[in-house]
């Protein structure tokens, strides 16, 4: 029987330029046993309308695109959308800013073996070279990635599926792709790095989403967050995660409107009590309905007359800063919150977090 294969690319506003010519190289290989999804986890709404307009020249491609607009990214999520209702016998992860070898499907489909995952070796290009116009073979690349770059990997899926997919914890950037090799092979199943040629070359990008001047949810230490999380599944020896099963979970539209249309606003003050309060009431509300939630300093952090009654030994509120309850809140969506329809926003110029959530239980 021959191999099948579904491709899942995840996209967050990545240049159009650069999308049209990775998806250039990797459409015109797909033939009847190679399905292509371009899933397109929140960017900007005119950039996913001009995406739309790209899409045309691409027309055995599909796209889905996520309203996930104001929410951290989430690698994981999107490709397990589609590995979640995939029938192929193999499932593949690449990168949005990759150049495929123009063989690529035709040299490796046949290969793929059902016993086993194999990832490839990345060449590196440099901003001047990602730039230029020519054939595959002429692109010069600076380096080649090795064993521990783990990003482009092609899974049997039965492989993949019984692990539950992708780890849904990560957000943010970093370790997903480490994470699920390091599960497949604690389950007894072979992970094989291909290095023998570069089939793939990485185009240069900028990295400004990596930071707090990004328009997107931001949390500065989450990358290392990730790291120890993954330590952790090595030193466990972890095979499953996504422990709820409700791994895939698919954007209701619908719900997302909703956060228009808030039931209840709550205004709260950046301390401890207010924030935690705030986390606990959220975990363990069992009504569905959308809650608004509004942040701001105390008027009295940082005063005199806190700082006086410190000094008096008076009790004063917990006070902490705006770039504390927004690490505090953020973590909270990843642990528990992370699949509800939510919006999130924090305005550093005028002070000011908040946050819509859409919370929906099942009866």
């Amino acid at each position: 029987m021959s191999n099948t294969l579904t491709i899942v690319i995840p996209n967050r506003n990545r240049d159009l330029k650069l999308v049209e010519k990775s998806l250039n190289s990797i459409h015109e290989q797909l033939n009847d046993n190679v399905r292509l999804v371009l899933v397109d986890y929140g960017s900007g709404i005119s950039y996913q309308d001009e995406l739309k307009e790209h899409s045309s020249k691409f027309p055995l491609m599909e796209i889905i695109y996520c309203p996930c607009q104001q929410q951290l990214w989430n690698k994981s999520r999107a490709i397990n959308l589609v590995l979640k209702h995939s029938t192929s016998s193999h499932f593949m992860v690449c990168d949005m800013d990759m150049i495929w070898h123009p063989d690529f499907i035709k040299l490796e489909l046949p290969e793929f073996s059902n016993s086993q995952s194999v990832y490839y070796t990345v060449g590196i290009m440099t901003q001047e070279e990602s730039s230029k116009e020519v054939a595959f073979i002429d692109y010069k690349v600076k380096f080649k990635t090795d064993y521990e770059a783990t990003g482009i990997t092609v899974f049997p899926v039965e492989h993949l599926k019984s692990i539950n997919g992708f780890d849904e914890f990560y957000h943010g950037w970093g370790s997903e792709d480490t994470d699920v090799h390091v599960r497949l092979r604690n389950a007894g199943y072979e992970v094989r790095f291909r290095e023998s040629e570069v089939l793939f070359k990485h185009q240069w990008h900028a990295k400004s989403y990596r930071s707090k001047k990004s328009s997107f949810p931001y949390h500065p230490y989450l990358e290392r967050i990730n790291h120890s999380y993954f330590t952790a599944t090595k030193e466990v020896k972890k095979i499953k995660a996504n422990y709820s099963n409700n791994w895939g979970k698919s954007f209701n539209l619908e719900d997302y409107k909703a956060l228009d249309r808030p039931d209840v606003l709550l205004k709260r003050h950046a301390t401890e009590e207010d924030i935690k309060s705030f986390i606990f009431f959220l975990g363990n509300y069992q009504d569905s309905g959308v809650i608004k939630l509004m942040v701001t300093a105390h008027t009295e952090f940082n005063t005199l007359k806190t700082t006086a009654k410190k000094v008096l030994g008076k009790k004063t509120p917990l006070f902490i800063s705006l770039e504390r309850v927004n690490e505090m809140l953020l973590e909270a969506l990843i642990l528990r919150h992370h699949d509800q329809p939510h919006t999130y926003s924090f305005n550093r110029v005028q002070g000011e977090i908040k946050l819509v959530i859409h919370i929906t239980r099942v009866s």
